[in-house]
């Protein structure tokens, strides 16, 4: 096994001609191969467009897993000796179709396949989902992951390869959302940390009789629904290595060693804890909340009784303090403050009301910086208050995505966070993610300093599948609305919107929480040994 790869992520666009759609992946392929990669990623839905006139016709332009379009592809990658990762619709026994990612190697034998759990918005009219935990697939330069798309948007899918052992992560995209680049492809890399290579689609997504239908019902500009390009590959800390245009073909290629992958991210993690990740039960929040909360982080502990009371005059109704800042000595009553304290070997998240302490949330990870806390929590629990259903976490809890997807299953509104994160990727990627793929609003509150970690986060009021929207499509599925204190700010006011949880829709029929996919969870429940031993 070697550690050295050449990788090319490749950007174009497709229509509806299956041979002229199979020309385009060749010419591509051998662009690639002219800059000497050794593997090539490709968009999603590469045989054709994702827009069906009915299940015969979507039927009638997949291509096999033997037949003659794959292979091609097959002994092209064969001529070039290199690996090509793709996704195409295959037929299925029945009527069934799946989105399928492809991954072949250097022989143009077929290494892995693996079929789309998460399907978007209208492909749920047309394609089933995978119901099974993906394969990882061996290579030349050690375990690989293939995924697509929405499978990327929420972190189970990308987590599970990674658990069992993929240092590389190859993600196909048909997506015209700016938030995948921005967001939701790097915050794959850096949270596993592993490298992740990723292609997406340039220009229309759909066939043009059919934009002015899609852009009423979504409610979006027909401009916005071409492909968003901005293929890139990304590093385990989550710097972008190469990154292609918005618009135009584009290969763009990097050198990787696998060797600066960083297991240690994953040494953390407590699967025991993480069983409601493999089971359909999910509470929905409840809907019987006040619009807006007015929220209050206290970055500052030297003065935190003068600013919680100053936080409260502004109309605070919720106040979080950073972690072990003493709480004020009394609380009014309709004000609930968050903050955390040691006691019988435990770190535990506090929510103090005039009553008291009236919920306490044990860390459940180990976190270094507590070395008395040998008490680990094992599970998440909520609180339910006016402002609605709350969880607390603690300690470095937040690095873990299966923290905050408890709490979303459990049907939390709102999560209180008192951290003290050491690397900005925790506050510029990770924190938001979780409010983002969870659809709930964070109010996170730690120490001054160059991270300004102290942040409100909050989900945007429309979801993609909106044509009343109540502000201007922004190019994004689901980029939560954010305030964030300076690094010398002493105090961070706004407004939250926890009843935004209820919609956990970001198109339409696609539920970020209750349509996880849950059975290929399973691999995260699973200890650390084998997970790896079964992938």
């Amino acid at each position: 096994m070697t550690d050295q790869v050449r990788v090319a992520a490749v950007q174009f666009a497709t229509g509806t001609d299956l041979d002229e759609n199979l020309a385009t992946c060749l010419r591509m392929l051998d662009a690639a191969a002219a800059e000497g990669a050794e593997l090539v990623v490709m968009p999603e839905f590469c045989n054709h467009l994702s827009v069906y006139d009915d299940q015969d016709h979507c039927r009638s332009v997949t291509v096999s897993l033997d037949g003659p379009w794959l292979g091609a592809l097959a002994r092209r990658s064969a001529e070039h000796s290199v690996y090509t990762s793709l996704t195409v619709t295959v037929p299925r026994e029945g009527d069934r179709v799946t989105a399928t990612n492809v991954l072949i190697d250097p022989r143009g034998e077929l290494a892995a396949t693996a079929d789309k759990q998460m399907l978007m918005g209208n492909e749920r009219a047309h394609l089933s989902a995978g119901a099974e935990v993906s394969p990882v697939a061996n290579t030349a330069f050690g375990p690989v992951g293939v995924y697509s798309c929405m499978d990327g948007v929420t972190f189970e899918v990308p987590r599970t390869f990674a658990v069992r052992g993929a240092r590389l992560l190859l993600n196909s995209l048909n997506s015209f959302a700016l938030d995948e680049a921005r967001l939701h492809i790097p915050v794959r890399a850096v949270e596993n940390g592993v490298f992740v290579v990723a292609a997406n689609k340039v220009g229309p997504l759909l066939p043009a009789e059919q934009v002015p239908v899609f852009s009423q019902a979504l409610g979006v500009p027909p401009e916005a629904l071409n492909g968003a390009g901005e293929s890139q590959i990304v590093a385990p800390d989550g710097t972008v290595l190469a990154m292609a245009p918005r618009t135009g073909e584009a290969v763009v290629v990097a050198d990787l060693d696998l060797s600066r992958v960083e297991p240690d991210r994953l040494r953390g993690r407590r699967p025991e804890v993480y069983g409601p990740l493999a089971q359909s039960q999910t509470s929905h929040p409840v809907s019987d909340l006040e619009s807006e909360v007015v929220a209050g982080c206290i970055p500052s502990a030297q003065s935190s009784p003068e600013l919680v009371a100053e936080a409260i005059s502004a109309g605070a109704s919720l106040v979080v303090l950073p972690e072990l800042t003493p709480p004020p000595p009394s609380i009014p009553p309709g004000v609930l403050v968050v903050t955390t304290a040691l006691r019988d070997n435990q770190h535990l998240g506090q929510v103090l009301s005039a009553d008291g302490v009236v919920h306490e949330q044990a860390q459940i990870h180990h976190c270094d910086r507590h070395p008395g806390a040998t008490r680990s929590g094992t599970e998440m629990s909520l609180y339910p208050t006016p402002l609605g259903d709350l969880a607390v976490i603690v300690g470095d809890d937040h690095r873990y995505p299966e923290t905050f997807r408890l709490a979303a299953i459990a049907g939390a509104h709102l999560v209180a966070v008192c951290w003290q994160p050491e690397h900005r990727w925790e506050c510029d990627l990770a924190l938001v993610e979780r409010a983002a793929e969870n659809r709930i609003s964070v109010a996170a509150c730690g120490p001054p300093g160059p991270l300004a970690p102290t942040t409100l986060l909050d989900p945007p009021a429309d979801s993609l599948w909106n044509p009343n929207r109540s502000s201007p499509y922004n190019g994004t599925i689901n980029t939560p609305v954010s305030q964030r204190a300076e690094p010398d700010d002493e105090l961070l006011i706004g407004k939250l919107h926890p009843g935004r949880a209820v919609n956990r829709e970001v198109s339409k029929d696609t539920d970020l929480v209750g349509g996880r996919p849950w059975r290929a969870s399973a691999a995260l429940t699973a200890p650390l040994a084998q997970a790896t031993a079964t992938g």
